[in-house]
């Protein structure tokens, strides 16, 4: 069945990162289908319009001191169908939410680890469910990968409470199988796994073969191994695009500098859809050298969706959609030689990536498109009013749990 209406909850309305990007390109999906969208943020920093698409804006969605209605702001008003949120994961908020719709939760990371990222070393994968065992962890194994420890006790608290809100909801929906494992391994029952698609319109270029051009996009920062792909540049024949900015920025291009190899590094800072999706187009191949297991990586899918082959570090999400020799190649992660040497085998075959991008186009034609997103969320919505229907909540008396939704403000 069809919801009559949807209210997204998002911390920002905008299209600066994978996560804001989809959500906005989630909206207009649904918005599509004829569906009435209200997405509710506490800020709002894209000026395009969405038809279909009904802003509310709060400041104070974050501030726990304030009441639950003040925080909802205009949007209390509202009677939708399913609350679905995004990056928005605080239990008492949500219970009250709860009242009157549904809550859908959709998990982009790893919500339930502390560091948020969820990796030992390159390759080496965490497996574990978030709880007191993770301390040990965090102090001696290094998967904090921060060298402040005074952070630690808050982010514990904070993925704690977390953790409560999706065990709360009535659905939690993951992007690819390994935080679909995540959320397995942390005992939430209630999820499904849904359809990513691409969020930048794809375009074709020619004369791939006369180039030799490795495109990277994505943050700078140190999980997305740009150092790695630098130290790679040294043994490959290439031109290298960094498209993205982030916190090791002015440090990668001070590698590059003593790499001897800024001459062939360009850091192209980051891009609007138009211009990413021009440099994805004339890359001879894509690369993701992440160090930490991707949660999906979009990316990637944009860069086949464009008919490029990609090169990325099989951990995480990637093999969801990557195809060693198929549709790209996977290297070790952490490995600059091991990407070099994927690198020079499939810039000196142009036919090759041809023959992986059109393979690439094809699967995302076939798996991961708006349309198949849309019809994903729908089956996941049914489940949740299903269960939310079912399902008595926790602090809120019975009947307040079985009554159809009036209004996400009325207690």
């Amino acid at each position: 069945m069809t919801p009559a209406s949807v209210l997204l909850v998002t911390p920002r309305w905008t299209r600066d990162g994978g996560v804001a990007t989809h959500v906005v390109s989630s909206a207009a999906a649904l918005a599509g289908r004829d569906i009435e969208v209200h997405v509710l943020a506490a800020r709002l920093e894209l000026s395009e319009r969405i038809p279909g698409v009904t802003l509310h804006h709060s400041p104070r969605l974050y501030d726990v001191n304030a009441s639950p209605e003040v925080r909802i702001g205009d949007a209390r008003s509202l009677s939708p169908s399913v609350v679905h949120t995004h990056q928005f994961e605080d239990p008492d908020l949500l219970s009250f939410m709860q009242i009157g719709s549904p809550i859908v939760i959709s998990v982009h990371g790893y919500s339930a680890c502390t560091s948020g990222v969820h990796y030992f070393g390159p390759g080496h994968e965490c497996t574990r469910a978030h709880g007191p065992g993770c301390v040990p962890n965090l102090l001696l194994r290094g998967c904090a990968h921060g060298r402040n420890p005074v952070r630690l006790p808050a982010a514990y608290a904070r993925v704690t409470r977390g953790l409560e809100a999706l065990r709360r909801a009535d659905m939690v929906v993951s992007y690819s199988s390994t935080i679909d494992r995540h959320l397995s391994a942390n005992g939430l029952t209630r999820r499904a796994m849904v359809p990513l698609f691409a969020t930048i319109p794809a375009r074709s270029a020619g004369g791939h073969a006369q180039r030799r051009r490795v495109v990277f996009a994505g943050r700078v920062v140190r999980t997305k191994g740009v150092d790695v792909l630098i130290r790679a540049a040294r043994n490959v024949d290439a031109d290298f695009v960094i498209c993205g900015d982030g916190g090791r920025l002015e440090a990668m291009r001070e590698l590059a500098g003593r790499l001897g190899v800024q001459e062939r590094v360009r850091f192209a800072g980051w891009l609007g859809a138009d211009d990413l999706a021009l440099e994805l187009a004339e890359a001879s191949v894509v690369v993701m050298p992440s160090l930490w297991p991707e949660p999906a990586g979009l990316v990637g899918l944009e860069a086949q969706a464009a008919g490029r082959p990609v090169i990325a570090s099989a951990t995480g999400g990637v093999e969801d959609w990557l195809e060693d020799g198929v549709n790209g190649m996977c290297v070790r992660p952490g490995d600059a030689r091991d990407l070099a040497r994927a690198l020079d085998e499939l810039l000196a075959d142009p036919d090759r990536q041809a023959a992986m991008g059109a393979a690439g186009r094809q699967m995302v034609s076939e798996r991961f498109t708006p349309e198949r997103h849309v019809a994903a969320l729908m089956q996941v919505y049914e489940t949740a009013r299903a269960s939310w229907a079912q399902a008595p909540r926790t602090g809120q008396p019975a009947e307040a749990q079985r009554r159809p939704p009036a209004s996400i403000a009325r207690s």
